[in-house]
């Protein structure tokens, strides 16, 4: 990412216990990257929808699957819909290691379906790798 276009990730996580773990974990070994974290897929939408300024494009979205409001299969759908984004990398970032949830979530536009490990070291490497994802899918 250049210094004009940071790293930005917007989350959708509706677990509080996750979402501080995210937040320690970005600021403590990523603290280049800019994020948003929303509690649901509709305020992710409606994130994106709002046409106040923001400072940074979105660099990729990293969804949890199981959110009330709004899934992470119905937002990925909507996001699908969208021009402006529908080629935005979108990765799913879940407890479920179900392959037919991955299956499902890879057939409606998903770049890519990471199950969220037990240890934080896995977590870091985890996140560490999504600049690479993006260079790899291409945000067209």
């Amino acid at each position: 990412m250049s210094s004009e276009n940071p790293f930005f990730i917007l989350i959708a996580e509706d677990d509080p216990d996750d979402q501080d773990i995210l937040q320690i974990l970005l600021d403590t070994h990523f603290p280049q990257w800019h994020y948003h974290i929303v509690n649901n897929g509709q305020l992710l939408i409606d994130y994106l929808t709002n046409k106040t300024p923001r400072q940074f494009p979105v660099s990729l979205v990293l969804i949890d699957i199981n959110m009330p409001v709004k899934d992470g299969i119905e937002t990925l759908k909507s996001l699908r819909t969208m021009l402006e984004y529908k080629y935005l990398p979108v990765v799913a970032f879940s407890t479920s290691g179900n392959k037919w949830m991955e299956d499902i979530f890879m057939k409606a536009g998903g770049n890519a379906y990471l199950q969220k490990p037990d240890k934080m070291e896995q977590m870091v490497y985890i996140l560490s790798q999504l600049p690479e994802l993006i260079q790899k899918t291409g945000n067209k």
